[in-house]
């Protein structure tokens, strides 16, 4: 229910700076006819435009610029509208053409649309052969402007871009890449600079999971694509990889909406394959929420377009036997179940297999026989243990997997069950770090959190949501670690709830309960939207540097009480030193100290322990922001540094920029918050 891997991504072309020069050339009636097609293409009317260009008439009479300008509408319409077999065929009929003229130029564009239509077939390791063909090709054109000749160059770069990105050549591609966005000033906005941004974009958040850089990228190119013409796709484009982006995150409502939009855009230029795309993205989005019918409704209209277009059908059957298990019609889930099992009986390779495994396994899983529920545990463990690229099949197999032993965990209290879950827990924490899916990383930690919470293990269900909340923010998943950080809050202020529960042996039931397992397994299987906990800003008491050795090196109070500040002071100091010795080397963050909690983050060769009432949250965004900007000021490290070195304590006059700096984020809150 996800977006395929491969995006479908179109050349940009010069055209807008062509245009001008061409005008002065052509004739009052052949002017007439491409600025017609110009306008029709530019106002989103790509058929209309087309026809024009496709009447071979238009090139009679024109010369060699006014083709190559005629030529390249034709094949940017062909790119926008996904029609494969028609760009390739165009290309290769220019290719031929420049080959019995000579003409290397317009061999090399030949080349240009052949190798856009491969990519756009999955055929990248053909594309990539092309590639070398065009880069021979480029090194022989001569006799034509810099500019151009520049501009060719940037196209190369980009389709190679592109395609070393398909082939999981990440750092050729991101070389090839960033030659591009660093001539972006000398281009200006073109079409080259949005396809390469979009790369660019997709590199940070797929092949390095960097989400929030890769959402930056994605809305420069969609800014980018709004100033230039012909950019209906682009924006569509735009809308649909933010959409993707969102999804991915847990931000499933925004991700809808970025995802309507690009269907009204796709549906009206008549792109029927993304079309169909995003009728599957929007399904899975109202999956996620729960909204079953109107994702049976969409994913029914992908599976029509699948079979409109002579697409694959083995993704749009899986997931509507999935949605159709879902709202418990039977019938429907068995009807599309046995079309799947037709397609896997005529083609038993590829992605046909694992899908076909898989929605076995579900239909026995949701049967109420103990039998059944076994066959399924079956199926998904060979699931589990195939060799495959596909990592999503082996994560949603051991999700499955887990969902059951844990339901068995249950009602069996078993401790032989509870040691098979955990072993396949730990698979699925490798297989989701394997395939950089780090949601279901942080919400696998979660789950572990719950079940050493129910075993009456805080310490650890403490650590499991420490570890889950730094990766949560490490790959700017921050609903996720807004969640995270409120179930840690939650979990310190219900200890002496949960020493009691141990105390009088409370059945397991009453704890399963308390801890929200379902609640928690269900998120995972069906990867629901998170919800964004309400917080409150915290209110500061006080802010220590101490020295590895316990040491405060220095101080600073938020409260004006000097009795309530004595009183305090000397037992945080014994907590924090406490916290050093016997907490911090556990991998925790943060304690609680009656009303107060105290959040506490290494930065060698100090600790920086925050003091606070409230939610954490914020605190712990705030503490981020204040420790890498103390590192950032020149000023106030090297006299940090100093200060520790001759063992002597700071004070807040020493340092102006060190007050300044804690007066914006703890007091005023003018920095940090403009960024969180």
């Amino acid at each position: 229910m996800v977006l395929n891997a491969r995006f479908k991504i179109i050349i940009s072309l010069f055209i807008h700076k062509v245009a001008s020069k061409l005008i002065k050339i052509m004739s009052h009636s052949e002017l007439n006819q491409i600025t017609r097609a110009e306008e029709l293409f530019d106002a989103g009317k790509l058929d209309e435009a087309l026809e024009i260009l496709n009447d071979r008439v238009q090139f009679e009479g024109l010369n060699s610029q006014q083709k190559v300008y005629f030529q390249l509408l034709k094949g940017l319409i062909l790119m926008h509208q996904n029609k494969c077999d028609e760009l390739i065929e165009f290309g290769e009929q220019l290719f031929k053409e420049g080959q019995d003229l000579n003409d290397n130029l317009q061999s090399f564009d030949g080349l240009f649309f052949i190798i856009i239509g491969l990519g756009l077939s999955d055929k990248f390791k053909e594309a990539y052969q092309k590639i070398e063909i065009a880069e021979v090709l480029l090194g022989l054109i001569s006799d034509i402007s810099k500019s151009v000749f520049f501009q060719r160059k940037i196209r190369l770069r980009v389709l190679k871009g592109w395609i070393n990105l398909e082939l999981n050549n990440q750092d050729l591609a991101e070389n090839c890449l960033n030659w591009v966005l660093d001539s972006h000033n000398k281009l200006g906005n073109t079409f080259e600079i949005v396809w390469a941004t979009f790369l660019k974009a997709r590199l940070m958040y797929q092949g390095k999971s960097y989400y929030e850089l890769g959402g930056e990228y994605a809305k420069k190119a969609l800014s980018i694509a709004k100033q230039i013409k012909f950019n209906h796709f682009w924006i569509a484009f735009g809308q649909l990889y933010l959409g993707v982006l969102h999804s991915t995150l847990g931000e499933i409502d925004i991700g809808l909406k970025y995802n309507m939009k690009s269907l009204a855009i796709f549906r009206a230029i008549k792109n029927n394959y993304f079309f169909a795309l995003v009728l599957n993205n929007i399904g899975g989005n109202y999956y996620q929420l729960s909204n079953f019918n109107l994702a049976l409704e969409y994913f029914e209209e992908c599976l029509l377009y699948h079979e409109k277009l002579s697409l694959a059908l083995d993704f749009p059957l899986s997931n509507l036997v999935e949605v159709a298990l879902e709202i418990g019609d039977n019938e429907l889930a068995q009807k599309y179940y046995n079309r799947l099992e037709n397609l896997y009986n005529q083609k038993k390779d590829g992605t046909i297999v694992l899908l076909y495994k898989l929605c076995t396994a579900l239909m026995l899983k949701r049967s109420s026989r103990i039998r059944d529920k076994a066959k399924a545990e079956k199926i998904f463990k060979k699931i589990i243990d195939t060799e495959t690229i596909w990592g999503q099949f082996a994560i949603q197999a051991t999700v499955h997997l887990c969902e059951l032993l844990l339901s068995e965990y249950r009602f069996t209290n078993s401790n032989e069950v509870l040691d098979e879950l955990n072993h396949y827990i730990a698979k699925l924490l490798t297989i989701a770090e394997k395939t950089h899916s780090y949601i279901h990383f942080c919400r696998i930690f979660i789950l572990q959190a719950k079940l050493a919470l129910i075993n009456f293990d805080m310490k650890a269900a403490r650590r499991f949501l420490t570890q889950a909340q730094k990766i949560a923010e490490k790959y700017g998943i921050k609903r996720l670690a807004m969640k995270i950080s409120h179930e840690h809050d939650e979990l310190l202020r219900q200890i002496t709830m949960w020493e009691k529960l141990k105390e009088s042996e409370a059945p397991l039931s009453e704890r399963w309960k308390l801890a929200g397992l379902n609640e928690q397994m269900e998120n995972i299987v069906k990867k629901r939207m998170i919800e964004t906990p309400e917080f409150s800003d915290e209110e500061p008491f006080s802010i220590f540097i101490i020295t590895e050795g316990g040491s405060a090196l220095f101080s600073h109070s938020f409260v004006k009480e000097k009795s309530l500040e004595s009183h305090l002071f000397g037992g945080f100091l014994t907590t924090i030193d406490y916290f050093i010795r016997e907490m911090f080397s556990e991998g925790l963050d943060r304690a609680t100290f009656g009303e107060y909690t105290l959040l506490m983050k290494s930065i060698p060769p100090f600790f920086i322990s925050y003091i606070f009432k409230g939610d954490s949250y914020y605190a712990h965004q705030k503490i981020n922001y204040f420790m890498e900007h103390i590192q950032k000021e020149e000023d106030i490290w090297q006299n940090l540094l100093k200060s520790f070195q001759v063992s002597q304590s700071i004070k807040l006059k020493d340092i102006p920029l060190l007050e300044s700096l804690i007066t914006e984020i703890f007091i005023t809150k003018s920095m940090v918050f403009s960024e969180l």
